[in-house]
């Protein structure tokens, strides 16, 4: 597990406040050298030295612990980080998301978790990928993996996500600050780069200009990149009096997430690149219409279920806007066809399905 208040990556059975009171006395001793405090420094330093002296012999024992431990298991599996070797041979299963690090390095560290991730993947080990897309990419950058022992086995979203009673609605709009006898879009993601976000915003401030519209904003909502938001908030000034029609939401509540999809006119994803694509899925299960790009993972999750479209046409994104918005029709079949295709994917056929193969595996 990895304890990123200390920077150290371990897999132990123990007590992790160890780890989270490591971290805070290095944090304490780095804030010491800033303000030339040498004598607190080299206490902070000495209590430092004995907790990582208590870690290091807490892995070792750990570790024996474990050790004995998996060598009664068929199996060891990891949802994220690879397995580690315990010296037991058994079969090590680990989830593979998406390849993004090795395909848009400029947005990455090179020390990046996930560059010493993909050292560990090898012939030996099994592997689930969680599209047909994800596969071919980790085939693609990673060749040391073995074709045969990597199986796509899609993934699904959170049994909360379902269409939202117009109350909860309500008290999403007003919490976000969503103006009334507005209608919405809404897109949610993290807000880096490859998200397409300032073609989403722009190309939907284009469509309302040009259409003379205004009952509709852009909701914008998600966590972000610090040296990211700093552009998207320049872009969004250069608006002008159009700027209003964005509503930068932020962070989004867990309980709130399915309530503004629920009450969206349509959800706009239009990525450059996705593993998955867990935002579609989940705005298809509460009945919210969707564009999305035509790349990657993305047509494997939706189907035929959302307008798709090439995420780097301004074109094709307002007509997909004008699409919906002049057509309550078509946002309904949308809805309809979204909420069919979402009953397609669920975590007990993802569990199945990698139980099945883990069994078929021992089996041979």
């Amino acid at each position: 597990k990895e304890f990123p208040h200390a920077k150290l990556n371990y897999s132990i059975i123990g007590n992790e406040n160890i780890f989270v009171l490591y971290g805070c006395l290095r944090e304490k001793r780095i804030e010491c050298k800033k303000n030339n405090m040498p004598f607190h420094r080299t206490v902070y330093a000495i209590f430092a030295g004995l907790l990582k002296t208590l870690i290091v012999l807490s892995n070792f024992f750990s570790k024996l612990k474990t050790r004995k431990t998996i060598a009664d298991c068929d199996v060891m599996f990891s949802p994220i980080y690879h397995c580690e070797n315990f010296g037991v041979k058994i079969p090590k299963y680990t989830i593979v998301y998406d390849t993004t690090p090795l395909i848009f390095p400029e947005y990455f560290s090179p020390h990046n978790w996930f560059v010493k991730f993909i050292r560990h993947l090898n012939h030996d080990d099994f592997y689930f990928a969680d599209s047909n897309s994800a596969r071919n990419d980790f085939l693609k950058y990673c060749p040391q993996i073995d074709p045969e022992k990597i199986t796509v086995t899609p993934l699904a979203c959170n049994e909360r996500f379902v269409p939202a009673d117009e109350n909860a609605i309500a008290q999403a709009r007003k919490k976000y600050n969503i103006p009334e006898g507005k209608k919405y879009v809404f897109s949610l993601c993290t807000l880096e780069p490859r998200k397409n976000l300032i073609r989403a915003v722009k190309t939907f401030v284009q469509f309302i200009k040009k259409n003379n519209i205004d009952d509709l904003v852009f909701v914008l909502g998600g966590g972000h990149w610090e040296h990211f938001i700093g552009k998207l908030k320049n872009e969004i000034a250069d608006l002008g009096e159009y700027q209003n029609k964005i509503i930068r939401a932020g962070y989004i509540d867990d309980e709130d997430v399915p309530r503004l999809y629920s009450g969206a006119e349509w959800f706009v994803f239009t990525s450059q690149y996705e593993g998955f694509g867990l935002p579609p899925l989940e705005a298809m299960s509460c009945g919210c219409p969707v564009i999305t790009s035509n790349n990657s993972s993305l047509p494997e999750v939706v189907g035929d279920a959302g307008i798709m479209i090439d995420f780097d046409s301004d074109e094709q994104h307002i007509k997909a806007y004008e699409d919906f918005y002049y057509n309550r029709l078509l946002r309904d079949e949308y809805s309809a066809r979204g909420l069919a295709r979402a009953k397609c994917f669920s975590w007990e056929k993802c569990a199945d399905q990698m139980i099945n193969e883990m069994k078929r595996n021992l089996n041979k």
